[in-house]
């Protein structure tokens, strides 16, 4: 139903974190952003506009290990922002005054007040929906308001989704609509068990599963993060999206869900898996733009800030390595022509 001519192979869109999902994870950023000030925030956000182009923003997640990262009178403690009261409030403030758009993440990784370790259950709907309420009170009249994120991360398995997670994104899709009706929900699924693929044969069910979700832009993680670079070697796709998103453009031209690319910009420190992130080296992240970009209708990435943002602009913002990093893709911008703002 909607074809794509594709998109330049640059990444215009970001998650961003308050606190990390996963503590081991964010080491190198988790370490700035708590204790970030409403003035850190604007000039975090200001960078990535002006530098490097970025045009939206998703919050990962509302809360973490039971404490929200706003003032919430939902969860029963916030996490501690030393220098922000409200650092939510503070960052969609500052894309409102950049022209940028916002999607919260609404959600939280794990979670005993989210049913124990069902995350479907109704006691989690319930969740998702008084906190979704609230933050739509607080911050839904910001003009960089734009949709919501569907924090939790649904699996591509064997070429298919589990008909649960379908069943329970559409109930959060439809409370969303019913919220912001017209603002879109956006999804960004992982491929389970190696690299990720689409089944040819599955393609047809795929497609019907999509639409009954009722999601307007799904943004398929291309898996390339979460390999080292000897396992990736093993593989004649490494570095290179193009085959699994052309297979998803032709799924995703029979539904009437955009379909976007989440390029992974991390490696995992020491190539050690689950050891914390650290930015991939400039080469793969070209690919992943380039295998990308002739089919999708746009290129967001986990994780620009901290990856290749400037610690000149951005002093200890991620690990060592981010400040050449930087220097990379805004060589990188320069190359391709791309108009990313200056000063």
């Amino acid at each position: 139903m909607i074809e794509s001519s594709g998109t330049a192979p640059v990444i215009t869109g970001s998650w961003i974190d308050v606190v990390h999902a996963n503590a081991r994870d964010g080491v190198y950023w988790n370490r700035c952003t708590l204790a970030y000030s409403a003035a850190e925030w604007r000039t975090l956000v200001r960078h990535l506009r002006r530098d490097l182009g970025v045009e939206l923003l998703l919050l990962q997640n509302t809360a973490k290990d039971g404490g929200a990262v706003y003032p919430s009178k939902i969860e029963s403690w916030q996490w501690h922002t030393r220098n922000c009261v409200d650092p939510v409030g503070a960052l969609i403030s500052a894309c409102s005054a950049e022209g940028m758009k916002f999607y919260p993440g609404v959600g939280a990784p794990l979670a005993h007040h989210l049913g124990g370790p069902e995350p479907y259950s109704e006691a989690a709907f319930r969740w998702y929906a008084a906190m979704s309420e609230e933050m739509f009170g607080r911050y839904g009249a910001e003009p960089a308001w734009s949709g919501w994120y569907l924090f939790h991360e649904m699996a591509v398995r064997r070429g298919l989704f589990a008909p649960h997670e379908i069943a329970f994104a559409r109930r959060l899709v439809d409370e969303w609509k019913r919220l912001t009706p017209g603002q879109p929900v956006i999804a960004s699924p992982y491929f389970e068990g190696g690299w990720a693929r689409i089944d040819p044969a599955s393609s047809d069910e795929l497609a019907r599963q999509v639409e009954a979700s009722g999601l307007d832009i799904i943004a398929y993680q291309d898996g390339v993060g979460v390999g080292t670079a000897r396992q990736l070697e093993s593989h004649a796709e490494a570095g290179n999206n193009a085959p699994l998103f052309e297979a998803l453009r032709r799924v995703h031209d029979r539904t009437p869900c955009r379909l976007w690319a989440n390029c992974e910009t991390f490696s995992f420190e020491n190539e050690i898996w689950g050891q914390p992130l650290i930015p991939a080296p400039f080469e793969r992240i070209r690919q992943q733009c380039a295998g990308a970009a002739p089919f999708v209708d746009r290129i967001v990435a986990y994780i620009v800030p901290g990856t290749l943002t400037s610690q000149v602009v951005c002093p200890g913002l991620g690990a060592p390595e981010t400040e050449s990093r930087y220097a990379d893709y805004r060589r990188y911008l320069t190359e391709v022509g791309h108009p990313a703002r200056t000063g």
